[in-house]
C-alpha cells in the first residue's frame, strides 16, 4: 500500500528534513502537532504514496517500553484503511516490545483498542494505551 522509509540519526539528515521540515516549522502543523519534536534517539517511519508523503510515526525506545509518538496522516490520506495499515505495520515491527501509546484522538483510541491495546491511564486529556507483556502498570 505505502512505501515505508525508516530514518535514524536524523539531526543533520537533509533527506529526512526535506520531507519533515514543514511539520516542525509551519504554524498550521504546530497547532495540530504541538508536541512534535525530533530527538536524536527517535526513529522515524515515513509512509509514502509514490513520492508523496502520506503519514509518519515516531518511535522512542526506553528501558521500560517502546512508545509510538507523532502518529500522523496528512488530510488527503485520513481514512480508516490507511490508519489501520500504518498501525498494523508499526505493531508488526515492534510486536515483541512493550508498546506505549499516548493519544487524545478518539479514532486512534478505537483503533489501538481494536488491535489489542489496553487503556492504562490518563494524563489530562490524553489516554495511555499499552500492548505487550506486563500490560498492567
Amino acid at each position: 500500500m505505502f512505501e515505508v522509509k525508516e530514518y535514524m540519526d536524523t539531526c543533520n539528515n537533509t533527506e529526512f528534513y526535506s520531507h519533515m521540515g514543514r511539520f516542525f516549522a509551519e504554524r498550521i502543523f504546530r497547532k495540530e502537532l504541538p508536541y512534535l519534536i525530533n530527538d536524536p534517539e527517535k526513529i522515524w517511519y515515513l509512509f509514502f504514496d509514490n513520492t508523496d508523503l502520506a503519514g509518519f510515526c515516531g518511535v522512542v525506545m526506553t528501558q521500560n517500553s517502546t512508545s509510538f509518538t507523532d502518529f500522523y496522516l496528512l488530510p488527503t490520506y485520513r481514512n480508516q484503511e490507511n490508519k489501520e495499515f500504518i498501525a498494523k505495520y508499526m505493531l508488526n515491527l515492534y510486536r515483541s516490545e512493550r508498546i506505549r501509546i499516548l493519544t487524545n484522538s478518539e479514532d486512534e483510541m478505537k483503533l489501538w483498542e481494536k488491535l489489542g491495546f489496553m487503556e492504562s491511564g490518563r494524563k489530562g486529556s490524553y489516554t495511555t494505551y499499552l500492548y505487550g507483556d506486563n500490560i498492567c502498570e
